[in-house]
This record gives C-alpha cells, sequence and structure tokens, in this order.
C-alpha cells in the first residue's frame, strides 16, 4: 500500500469514526442538546480536526441520513414478494417504510430535520448529491413497480414520476400526522390509516374491468 492510499484511508476511517461517535450522541441526546466537543471529546480529536472532515453540526447530523438512506433501501428490496403483482410490491413497499419510520426513527427525524423552515442548512455539494441519488434509488423502486403494473395491465397508464412521489408523499403526510399526535383527532390507528390510504390510491390506477 502506497503512501497516498494509506492517509486516504486514514481519513475516511478519521471520518466515520466522527460519524459513529455523533451518531450515539445524536441519538441519545438529540440534534439541539448534542455539542460539537461532545462529539470531539467522544472520538478524542480536537475541534479544529473535526471541521476539517464537516463544515457544522448540521452536516455531521445529516451526513448519518445516508446510512439510513441504505437501511430504507435494503427493507423495500427485502419487502417484495418474488413473482409478486406490482400491487403487492408497492404495499411490501408502505410497509417497509412504516417499519423505517418505527424501528429506525431517528433516521426519520433526520430526513424532516432537512426540511425545516426555521433553519438554513449549509451542506456540500458531494453530500447532497449522495443524499439526491440514495433518496432517488428508493424511489426508483416505487417507479419501477407502476411501471410494472402499467405493463401487466393493472394499472391503468400514468406518469410513473408523478404517481410515486404523490405515494410518498402520502406516506410521508401520515406519518407527520402522527408525529404532531394527532390521533385523537383522526381516531385511527397509524398502520391502519397507512393500510386504507395506499388500498385507496392502488384503486385508484388499477384499471376497471
Amino acid at each position: 500500500m502506497g503512501v497516498a492510499e494509506r492517509r486516504q484511508r486514514e481519513k475516511q476511517a478519521r471520518r466515520q469514526a466522527i460519524l459513529d461517535a455523533a451518531r450515539e450522541c445524536f441519538f441519545k441526546d438529540g440534534f439541539e442538546a448534542t455539542t460539537v466537543s461532545q462529539i470531539t471529546d467522544s472520538v478524542e480529536l480536537s475541534t479544529g480536526t473535526l471541521y476539517l472532515y464537516f463544515k457544522n453540526k448540521e452536516e455531521i447530523y445529516v451526513s448519518i441520513l445516508v446510512e439510513g438512506l441504505d437501511i430504507l433501501y435494503e427493507l423495500m428490496r427485502v419487502s417484495e414478494k418474488p413473482g409478486g403483482s406490482a400491487r403487492e410490491i408497492l404495499e411490501g413497499y408502505s410497509e417497509a417504510y412504516y417499519k423505517f419510520y418505527t424501528d429506525y426513527g431517528q433516521y426519520f427525524d433526520i430526513m424532516f430535520f432537512l426540511r425545516r423552515p426555521d433553519r438554513e442548512i449549509e451542506l456540500g455539494d458531494e453530500l447532497e448529491d449522495k443524499l439526491e441519488r440514495k433518496s432517488l434509488e428508493c424511489l426508483a423502486l416505487v417507479e419501477a413497480a407502476i411501471k410494472k403494473g402499467i405493463a401487466e395491465g393493472d394499472f391503468r397508464v400514468a406518469d410513473p414520476y408523478e404517481v410515486s412521489r404523490v405515494m410518498w408523499g402520502t406516506m410521508n403526510g401520515l406519518m407527520l400526522l402522527h408525529e404532531k399526535r394527532t390521533e385523537e383527532i383522526t381516531h385511527q390507528k397509524l398502520p391502519r390509516l397507512i393500510k386504507v390510504a395506499i388500498s385507496l390510491y392502488l384503486d385508484g390506477i388499477r384499471v376497471k374491468r
């Protein structure tokens, strides 16, 4: 191994060590309560060294989302039934997303931290590109299932891009309602609401026979 390659590996290892320490702090205490000093103390680095790898605390926080999107993608793939219909695949994806929300909720929190109107978040171009690519990988699975349904004559012809985004938005909307503790308004539990919403949605694009 050459000197340059060794230094690159050391740099990657140090960056990952920062992320590992930060993840533990953020998931334990939350974003607001976690300080950069806590992270650097955990990983035994100086603050100056940390800033060689990340612009700010927000960028560290959002960087953790990349692994969360990998988890979501794998949950979606595992949910696919071999030989299943497009409808069954999409229902599986909705269940996978709910599992992501319940079992990996800290990553879900980061997804919507990015959309907070009260906070301007500066991210490096590389991180923004990576987040977009990972998000599109998940949405591409939904699009592919919709295209499958259209090709097999189960779904009416529609724009798979638009349909996938509306379906994704519906799921997020229900989960955010749940975050706001609105069960007393909806009088339903979240899994039931998701099942009803996806059923209504898929019935809406089904070819009428």
